[in-house]
């Protein structure tokens, strides 16, 4: 894609870098097509575009083998490995093209034409820099969802905010614990040298999470852009629960016992899953008109309680009796349901 218009991109006497962009399909060439034009418009000088296609089981390949050429290649995946492995594709080849950075974009995510140039620039100021997003915002408003957070397992430490002054707080206070979210994430293939590629355990959410961690781990910093946006279709599991596949509730609720787990081990790691398990069950207080997601988030916690990775499978469900057990536990007076968590 060098015939984009490069004038806003500047990188002093030093050709810029090459950025792998990776946009993730699966049963969604509509969303996965404007991806692909709204990328056409970055003013970024040296980029390629692959689109890998997560074994759709729609017409998605052969919409998508129209967008081929002119810096665009498209890898058909034979089986689902979930977004994890779908971007580990993505990661593997930047790999073999020797590229600086990959840039793992949703799909249905919208880019402005200097977002690409801003965080690159960001991210050559300094090579211990692993991870950079811009800020996120909501799709048709006006609104960010994602401005900064922070990551700590020493102090056993997550947090995400949309206020930019509380991210520029916890920046002061927090320099080297910068938390880096998934939606727009740009990665030096130097990390991927060092940590490896995404957890495939994970399959899908959370992968994010435990990427900034081990990034941290290995002595690079993740930072938020904040010269840049990218444009995303949020799932506010707080004010919107009832529009949010049950997919989603399962893999987040498994996938955030399974990260604590990961770091901390069962033991040290026991508040934190804690704290997410009665916060999970919250969320499945609301959704009483909503049994398939109440419970896929019973699954999910089930799942990352006996540490299970892979694919969400909707038929499999919480034991009766330990669904018993915690649906009582869940409708006592401190876990009803709060407006916001």
């Amino acid at each position: 894609m060098s015939h984009l218009n490069s004038q806003d991109g500047h990188f002093g006497d030093s050709p810029p870098p090459l950025v792998l962009i990776v946009l993730l399909n699966w049963n969604s060439a509509d969303d996965t097509v404007r991806a692909v034009e709204s990328v056409r418009g970055l003013n970024y000088p040296n980029s390629r575009l692959m689109i890998v296609d997560n074994a759709s089981g729609d017409d998605s390949c052969t919409r998508l083998r129209q967008c081929i050429g002119d810096g665009v290649e498209l890898l058909e995946s034979p089986i689902n490995t979930g977004y994890t492995g779908g971007c580990n594709l993505g990661m593997k080849r930047a790999l073999e093209l020797g590229a600086k950075y990959v840039w793992l974009l949703n799909n249905d995510a919208t880019v402005d034409h200097q977002t690409l140039s801003s965080i690159v620039a960001l991210a050559e100021t300094d090579e211990t820099i692993g991870l950079v997003t811009p800020r996120i915002a909501a799709l048709n408003e006006d609104r960010l969802t994602f401005a900064g957070g922070v990551l700590s397992m020493k102090e056993r430490l997550y947090n995400e905010t949309s206020d930019p002054v509380v991210a520029a707080e916890w920046n002061l206070r927090y320099p080297e614990c910068g938390l880096v979210i998934g939606t727009a994430m740009l990665v030096r293939t130097d990390l991927i040298r060092k940590i490896g590629m995404l957890d495939t355990g994970f399959f899908a959410y959370f992968e994010d999470i435990d990427y900034s961690a081990r990034s941290i781990q290995a002595g690079f910093r993740n930072l938020v852009d904040s010269n840049s946006i990218v444009r995303h279709r949020e799932k506010n599991r707080n004010t919107k629960p009832f529009e949010i596949n049950p997919h989603y509730w399962y893999y987040m609720a498994r996938n955030e016992s399974r990260f604590w787990r990961k770091h901390l081990g069962l033991a040290k790691g026991m508040r934190q899953v804690w704290y997410s398990f009665n916060g999970f069950l919250r969320h499945k207080n609301r959704l009483t008109r909503k049994p398939e997601s109440a419970n896929a988030i019973l699954a999910g916690l089930w799942d990352g309680w006996l540490n299970r990775g892979g694919p969400y499978h909707p038929e499999v469900k919480m034991p009766a009796l330990p669904a018993a057990v915690v649906n009582a536990y869940s409708k006592r007076g401190t876990l009803q349901p709060k407006t916001s968590m």
